[in-house]
């Protein structure tokens, strides 16, 4: 099945900047610019929901940042790609004057670590341009040695050939004074060549509790210093529920992560629009459905991703007309939905026991379109002429919740018979097998 959610590969970064399809590379620009020009916040939260494209914006924020840096290990002809981008599109000004790195750190990756410090400094080294797979100097005093000596009148290339062999890891915890340790690390062998360093933290939010309240509180005691920036890529409402599970429902979460953020930034919007032309999908109708399922559910983009894989592989293998073309643009999309949202609600939907996501979905002028194909000869869409409650005989206007309610029915609760076998709503005709139809292409597997 084609996948709409693409993995965070530097060559799937390089695409999605070269065509921009959530138009978010001005906000790229912006936060590089940010990161650049500033001298003092020590660490960012880069707030957005789950699924709302976090770890793709920081790792593109992060090739930016190192495609100009030659102690980064970017592959340099991704380097050289993002560069020429850069140079001729209107929104990447000034990001090739930067002299910065940036490192990309995913937490919960590191989860089942011991010490967060430690898996942090060793991710730092394995993507810096270092070569070094350990040291071979018996303790981590003479490698900080050896290299303040050596790094004034040779390369750091030179410097590493020479340290190999030796655990980094083991070094470090035997070593007695870890801050000093920490901070010499940094200053001796990175600040030569950069004017600072980036790193994004991501996926923090998703860690056990402990590991994340260790790694924050970690990092503010060991890395303080005004050529590092910390990016937090979270979701600030999901973290504080992880401090609340640590240290308990009444801990006020809020405040005590404001002490670890100097920002607070909020993911932008993607150009929702932009992302709809670039499905590429078979039938506009679709994506006006997808545009107000969208709406309706608040969906992530993620989520859509999914509903949006579903609907691609079903219109590529099937060219449905009349009534299964109806069930399956208005029904069975937001059958996936409910499946990805609320596994409760869906279950009960398709088992004719709550039709209101049905009413909620189409109550608007796009649900007013789809009644309109449901109304029978004699029959008006419109507002209905009631007295005390009680509707006129003499009214041939049906509302769009009346014309809902006998769709939900039709198909999901309605018990057929030999002699009452199809229920006729405006040009379609449903039977006991629509509620199938539908069920078995939800399903996955008769498509």
């Amino acid at each position: 099945m084609k996948k709409s959610v693409l993995l965070p590969t530097d060559e799937n970064l390089l695409l999605t900047i070269k065509e921009d399809a959530l138009d978010r590379n001005a906000d790229l620009n912006s936060f590089c610019q940010l990161l650049s020009h500033q001298d003092s916040i020590n660490s960012i939260a880069l707030d957005g929901r789950w699924g709302s494209g976090k770890t793709f914006f920081v790792k593109q924020c992060a090739l930016l940042i190192n495609a100009k840096n030659s102690l980064s290990n970017i592959d340099k002809d991704i380097a050289q790609s993002i560069l020429e981008v850069a140079k001729q599109s209107n929104s990447f000004k000034g990001i090739q004057d930067n002299n910065l790195l940036a490192v990309y750190f995913d937490a919960w990756e590191n989860d089942s670590e011991e010490d967060p410090v430690l898996s942090l400094i060793y991710r730092i080294v394995q993507q810096l341009d270092l070569k070094m797979s350990g040291f071979d100097l018996q303790n981590l005093a003479h490698v900080l040695g050896t290299i303040a000596d050596a790094i004034t009148d040779r390369p750091i290339s030179n410097v590493i050939s020479s340290l190999k062999e030796c655990d980094f890891l083991d070094v470090i915890r035997k070593h007695e004074d870890l801050e000093t340790t920490i901070k010499a690390f940094f200053e001796e062998i990175l600040f030569e060549k950069v004017e600072r360093l980036i790193v994004f933290v991501d996926e923090l939010d998703r860690c056990r509790p402990s590991f994340a309240i260790r790694l924050l509180e970690r990092i503010e005691h060991y890395f303080i210093n005004d050529r590092i920036t910390f990016v937090f890529s979270v979701n600030l409402e999901q973290l504080q529920h992880t401090i609340k599970n640590f240290y308990g429902n009444d801990f006020d979460a809020c405040r005590y992560l404001d002490r670890f953020f100097d920002l607070r930034i909020s993911l932008p919007q993607v150009n929702m629009e932009k992302y709809y032309y670039s499905l590429n999908l078979f039938d506009n109708w679709i994506v006006d459905v997808l545009k107000n399922i969208q709406k309706n559910f608040n969906l992530s983009l993620r989520e859509l991703c999914k509903i949006n894989d579903v609907v691609y592989e079903v219109c590529l293998k099937n060219s449905y007309t009349g009534i299964q073309d109806f069930m399956f643009k208005y029904i069975v999309t937001l059958c996936l939905a409910l499946k990805i949202t609320d596994i409760s609600l869906h279950d009960d939907f398709i088992n004719g026991k709550n039709d209101q996501p049905l009413l909620d979905l189409y109550d608007n002028d796009f649900g007013d379109s789809i009644c309109a194909m449901l109304l029978n000869n004699d029959e008006e869409l419109g507002d209905l002429i009631t007295i005390n409650g009680a509707r006129l005989e003499s009214n041939e206007k049906v509302s769009r919740e009346e014309k809902l309610e006998e769709l939900y029915e039709a198909i999901f609760t309605k018990n057929y018979t030999v002699h009452d076998y199809v229920t006729k709503l405006g040009e379609f005709g449903f039977t006991e097998d629509s509620r199938k139809f539908i069920l078995d292409i939800e399903s996955l597997l008769r498509l």
